[in-house]
């Protein structure tokens, strides 16, 4: 399932992956790439794949995060209102829903499992956690940019495309977070 579209710079040509068996009865991935020229394949069949990826992946994503109803929209609004400071989460697992139902508890319940559930990652070494904590005191763009770019490996004009801004903005972010961290750690 494709979640990601492939980079402008690298839709000359096209690639998929197959698994082929060989002689042993074991599967092996193999990646194939079509250039135009060769066997008969056309630019403009290649530019018709990477649009059927193009519509796949956004299928894919929008089927990944249905719209909310408008009963829903409203339950989110009074969650909003009640919880200030907390984001409403709408992906959450069903065993945690009971955390925005009315259970006549009177009980803030988000803020009592924030507190009380364990993290992961708790055992990481003192540097790893000091960097952690520079980039959460980071402002919030800075730290979408530097989440985007460094963890998750998007490139400037990707995230640009997600944040709705140039390309230079989204460089201009990602500098200052990068100057921050050099000069906090």
């Amino acid at each position: 399932m494709k979640i990601r579209k492939t980079r402008q710079d690298r839709r000359e040509t096209y690639r998929y992956e197959v698994y082929l068996e060989n002689d042993n009865g074991e599967y092996t991935k193999e990646c194939i790439e079509l250039k135009p020229g060769t066997d008969g394949v056309t630019e403009a069949w290649i530019k018709t794949l990477h649009s059927l990826d193009d519509h796949e992946v956004y299928l894919n994503c929008k089927n990944g995060h249905l719209p909310l109803t408008d009963a829903e929209k409203a339950a989110k609004r009074k969650w909003e209102r009640e919880h200030e400071g907390e984001t409403y989460g709408v992906g959450w697992n069903l065993s945690l829903d009971h955390m925005v139902t009315d259970d006549e508890g009177g009980t803030d319940k988000s803020s009592v499992l924030k507190s009380a559930c364990y993290m992961m990652d708790e055992d990481v070494p003192a540097d790893v956690q000091h960097l952690r904590d520079l980039v959460e005191t980071m402002t919030e763009k800075q730290q979408l940019v530097y989440k985007l770019h460094i963890l998750e490996g998007y490139s400037f004009t990707e995230i640009a495309k997600l944040m709705g801004t140039s390309i230079p903005n989204v460089k201009k972010h990602y500098d200052k977070a990068i100057l921050f961290i050099k000069n906090n750690f």
